[in-house]
């Protein structure tokens, strides 16, 4: 599988996700390659990712082991996508109580 999609798209990080994944470049590299696969429709199947439930519904997490990638996608025909928090599971979901 090439990693080259037909169009492409943009990565924006929160301060926090940013911060996150100065130390942990591979679960960056991996949540990367997991959104081209996604967006390319390349094996979506492989790929853990989830609606969130409740008031944040239109946030989805992509589970990378034993971190969770919470992100939005901002615009549906050119995509854009909002990487908002990253972590390990038990720590990020208390950590989406302050967000936007």
């Amino acid at each position: 599988m090439g990693n080259d999609i037909p169009f492409s798209f943009e990565l924006h990080y929160t301060k926090a996700a940013d911060k996150f994944f100065i130390s942990h470049e591979d679960i960056r590299e991996q949540y990367e390659n997991s959104l081209k696969e996604l967006i390319a429709g390349v094996h979506p199947e492989r790929i853990d990712v989830k609606r969130i439930k409740g008031k944040r519904n239109n946030y989805y997490r992509i589970k990378i082991g034993g971190y969770r990638v919470i992100y939005t996608v901002i615009k549906s025909r050119i995509v854009v996508v909002d990487t908002l928090l990253a972590g390990v599971r038990g720590d990020i979901y208390k950590s989406m109580d302050g967000l936007r």
